[in-house]
């Protein structure tokens, strides 16, 4: 069984009890005017009918508990998280995502699993709300608000990096060493997984933008002749296709 399964399952049994906690609430009403006017007659039914029905609510109510019995430690533990997230992003928001071992990636976001406290962590931020529906539209919503921005600053992000990195007339720096550059930074690794990386580049290439604040042109340039297999870093498109970067040109 899915979680959207299993959490469907138990709405129906609360939604069955709320509709019977409504008539013991009538009744409470009703004993509450009877208080109100002094309709003593109306003031014992009402009182005998909350009585039964609140007893009435005892038993469903521990049963509708007691059916609450999905393992959402093992369910994020495993592989069904990522799937399910997937499915419905891409049925519901025509949203691509991929999986990475145990990483989830829309990008520019990444999402991990937290079995322990039985929650996601989205970007930097912990997600309880796990339901797949749910978290598919916060990935949508992350997605069409951070991406214009979120590329505009990696992108001036690079030429910096490339300045420092390079001769002024020979603007071009490798991928790979712009990561591990940034990985001397205290934390970056832990939260920046190379396949997240990878995706701020994808992000950038499809964002429509051509230069930098400064009016700087750049080329993204894919593998060409004999690179080495680490400084080329891919991506998995939405249309399934692989694609492969190696670095990065600047041109005044």
């Amino acid at each position: 069984m899915t979680l959207e399964e299993a959490l469907q399952q138990q709405q129906e049994r609360v939604e069955l009890l709320i509709k019977a906690a409504k008539k013991y609430t009538s009744a409470l009403t009703a004993w509450k005017k009877a208080c109100q006017t002094g309709h003593v007659v109306n003031l014992q039914k009402n009182a005998t009918l909350a009585q039964e029905r609140a007893a009435g609510l005892v038993e469903p109510t521990s049963e509708a508990s007691a059916a609450w019995d999905f393992d959402v430690r093992a369910y994020l533990e495993g592989a069904q998280w990522r799937k399910e997230i997937r499915s419905v992003a891409a049925a519901r928001h025509d949203l691509r995502t991929m999986e990475d071992d145990d990483l989830l990636i829309s990008s520019p976001v990444i999402v991990r699993a937290q079995p322990g406290r039985n929650s996601l962590q989205i970007g930097k931020a912990n997600w309880p709300n796990i339901h797949p529906q749910l978290v598919a539209a916060e990935l949508k919503r992350l997605r069409d608000r951070t991406a214009a921005a979120k590329s505009h600053d990696f992108l001036e992000a690079l030429y910096r990096t490339c300045l420092r990195s390079t001769r002024p007339e020979v603007l071009f720096v490798k991928f790979r060493e712009v990561y591990d550059r940034w990985c001397d930074t205290p934390g970056y690794k832990k939260e920046n997984p190379l396949p997240a990386f990878a995706q701020q580049i994808y992000a950038l290439e499809r964002s429509g933008i051509r230069t930098t604040k400064a009016g700087n042109r750049f080329d993204i340039q894919g593998p060409s002749g004999d690179p080495k297999a680490k400084d080329i870093l891919s991506v998995i498109a939405e249309d399934g296709q692989t694609i492969r970067y190696y670095g990065i040109t600047f041109r005044k």
